[in-house]
């Protein structure tokens, strides 16, 4: 015979003061852990949702990122043509060649951060099918013309449509603004790549090439071919497996906010084991009460048990309304892997509530367990005598 839930609702009702105490703590844990795995979850969805399956980046071989990468011209022109490779309207190759470099950008309200300035031909529009021009026009080939990633509006001076940006050593005229699907590409500033090679003199060089496939293209073969030709000689792999190896940084993240979110968490479980103590010592007479009703032990175990997850489960329910408020908020990172800041949103996921529920479900079973014993293990004639 189980204790009805009604009695566990009363006992929490009673001690207003301790339950609200230790539930406030558990809620902390539980916004804490919610606001992290949220930061997570919108660096991670910006960095891998900036891959396209169709698409194929080639870079210089044994460099990790396109940062650290080199190609040459007649690389270049070695490969765009292979067979695997989709072809415009016109008939001519849909592959992008790149070229990234760091620049220092002014901040509204002061500082700078670096920002990537990519170079770029007008096909790379045709190649990355996530990026659209919301405002305005693409820029113009051989003109000191940019578009800017919606992501640097409002965060960064003269970026917004018709403004000069100073970047490098020119100025440049902000003739587009670009959506990317909230990938990192937003937090970039598209430029001709033959402009951005003058004023930055890196010479006749890309950094990586991006190439559009044919739908049902054998990549493995593609990836061995730009391997092994001679002509060629370069690493290549699919978009989404590249930004997977990128978004590092979020998984790091990720295990560094577990750790803080645990450690919380072990202090919430002491304050729950305090107030189930507390529970258990002036309730002696009660508990005797329904041992003498026909209650078995494990019923007596389970009912204080029970008591603990409802106050935690409620906690947690509140730990994500106080965390809710940062979803969908906007923020910058500093990607480490490439050394330029990121423009993401704050994504509060039906997995991460679940998440939550479950982290303050653990806290309240924890906190509760040795409490519960102590109540099973109290014998009826001793809970009597204290009357």
């Amino acid at each position: 015979m189980a204790v009805p839930l009604k009695y566990n609702l009363r006992s929490l009702l009673v001690r207003r003061i301790s339950t609200a105490m230790t539930g406030g703590g558990i809620a902390l844990v539980v916004a804490v852990f919610v606001i992290v795995m949220a930061m997570v979850a919108g660096l991670n969805s910006t960095i891998s949702d900036t891959g396209s399956p169709d698409n194929m980046i080639v870079i210089r071989r044994g460099a990790t990122t396109e940062t650290y990468s080199a190609i040459q011209l007649p690389q270049f022109d070695a490969m765009k043509f292979l067979p695997q490779i989709q072809r415009d309207k016109a008939g001519n190759p849909m592959a992008s060649p790149e070229l990234p470099v760091q620049m220092l950008m002014q901040k509204i309200g002061g500082g700078t951060d670096n920002i990537v300035m990519r170079g770029v031909l007008p096909v790379a529009l045709e190649v990355h099918d996530k990026v659209h021009i919301i405002e305005g026009r693409m820029f113009k080939p051989a003109v000191n013309e940019v578009i800017v990633g919606k992501g640097l509006v409002g965060r960064y001076e003269n970026c917004a449509l018709g403004s000069t940006l100073h970047l490098g050593r020119g100025n440049w005229k902000v003739v587009g603004i670009f959506d990317a699907a909230g990938s990192s590409f937003e937090s970039e500033v598209w430029g001709d790549i033959h402009n951005v090679q003058d004023d930055t003199q890196r010479g006749a060089y890309y950094a990586d090439v991006r190439l559009k496939l044919l739908p049902g293209a054998d990549q493995a073969a593609l990836i061995q071919r730009i391997a092994d030709d001679p002509q060629i000689n370069l690493q290549a792999e699919s978009e989404p497996d590249y930004y997977k190896d990128q978004a590092v940084v979020a998984e790091q993240m990720r295990v560094l906010g577990m750790v803080v979110a645990i450690i919380m968490a072990v202090g919430a479980i002491f304050g729950a084991m305090n107030t189930m103590y507390a529970a258990v010592s002036t309730r002696t007479t009660e508990i005797g009460t329904l041992r003498a009703l026909g209650f078995s032990p494990a019923a007596v175990m389970t009912s204080f048990l029970t008591e603990a997850l409802m106050l935690a489960l409620a906690a947690g329910i509140v730990g994500i309304i106080l965390a809710m408020p940062i979803n969908g908020l906007s923020t910058t990172f500093g990607n480490f892997v490439t050394f330029s800041t990121l423009a993401f949103s704050f994504q509060v996921t039906p997995r991460i509530m679940l998440e939550a529920i479950i982290f303050a479900a653990v806290m309240g079973v924890f906190g509760g367990w040795l409490p519960a014993r102590q109540a099973m293990r109290m014998r009826v004639v001793d809970a009597l005598r204290s009357v």
